[in-house]
């Protein structure tokens, strides 16, 4: 990867680390639905104007749209309003990795070598030990599965993402996220009305504002154009993985700005999650791992 490259792989790990932090302050105040809705607006609005529309046929826009933003926010946003942790959340949403790179190996025929396996194992024991502590936690069994519902909507975005190949990645997102801005305004009208939902807006503070500005622009606009550029340019199983950094920053960001308490068996499948994530990114390097592909 070039030092262009890494510095924007870098801006986009960070904003999305911190994103969970302003994804509860806007929870606090609107419903997830709404949120998705007043995001997506954002993003949009001017830059659908300013944009030219990627030359992309109309069904890749609508199903990016629907998987990587709607999907993907709708659940996360859901989970996160159930209970979910943000530091967890944010682990769990790594999950995105594994499904990235079973994707690629079903759809577009990318090798799945021995380190990717190996991750996948730890993984799965990583998220067991998480499971049992779910179960002796307060924490709704609902939200941790709109989690992975999250991760997986991410993954399959990731992959149309490929299949779409090399177009301006900026006016991918502005341009693909038309669909998931139907979407959010269609549920947050069906569940509020149109008294409700104006209700949820009008009575929102600065901190509420802030947020969505922060996911609109930051972490989304920015964030998901770096994402789909590196995307474009290299290898799924080299760039999906690098947001394994994202959960350590969205837990140290949960703990000393809003904190938040995990037990002792989060934490640790907390540790053997991130370092599965070590082995996907990593273990390649390693002479044992190297040699063969499996898949």
């Amino acid at each position: 990867m070039t030092a262009k490259d890494s510095l924007l792989a870098a801006f986009v790990l960070i904003a999305w680390g911190v994103t969970f932090l302003f994804m509860r302050m806007s929870l606090n105040e609107v419903s997830p639905m709404v949120l998705g809705m007043l995001r997506f607006l954002l993003l949009m609005f001017p830059a659908v104007f300013i944009l030219p529309r990627p030359q992309v046929a109309w069904y890749w826009l609508v199903s990016y749209g629907l998987a990587i933003s709607f999907g993907q926010f709708s659940l996360l946003f859901i989970s996160l309003h159930l209970g979910m942790p943000t530091g967890l959340a944010a682990l769990l949403h790594q999950s995105q990795v594994f499904f990235t790179v079973l994707l690629a190996a079903l759809l577009l025929h990318e090798p799945i070598r021995r380190n990717h396996v190996a991750a996948m194992m730890l993984a799965a024991a990583g998220l067991m030990l998480i499971g049992i502590g779910q179960h002796q936690g307060a924490v709704p069994w609902a939200a941790m599965f709109a989690s992975f519902g999250a991760a997986a909507a991410w993954a399959a975005g990731n992959i149309m993402v490929k299949f779409i190949g090399k177009v301006n990645a900026l006016s991918l997102v502005v341009w693909g996220n038309i669909s998931s801005l139907l979407a959010f305004s269609a549920a947050s009208w069906w569940l509020y009305g149109a008294e409700g939902v104006w209700r949820q807006i009008s009575g929102m503070s600065w901190l509420g504002i802030t947020g969505v500005a922060f996911l609109a622009y930051v972490a989304g606009l920015f964030g998901y154009a770096g994402w789909g550029a590196l995307l474009s340019r290299y290898e799924s199983g080299k760039v999906a993985p690098l947001s394994l950094l994202v959960p350590v920053i969205a837990l140290l960001v949960a703990k000393l700005f809003l904190n938040e308490y995990m037990n002792g068996w989060h934490w640790a499948g907390v540790l053997v999650v991130m370092f599965s994530l070590l082995v996907q990114v990593f273990g390649g390097r390693l002479k044992w791992f190297n040699p063969e592909k499996i898949g």
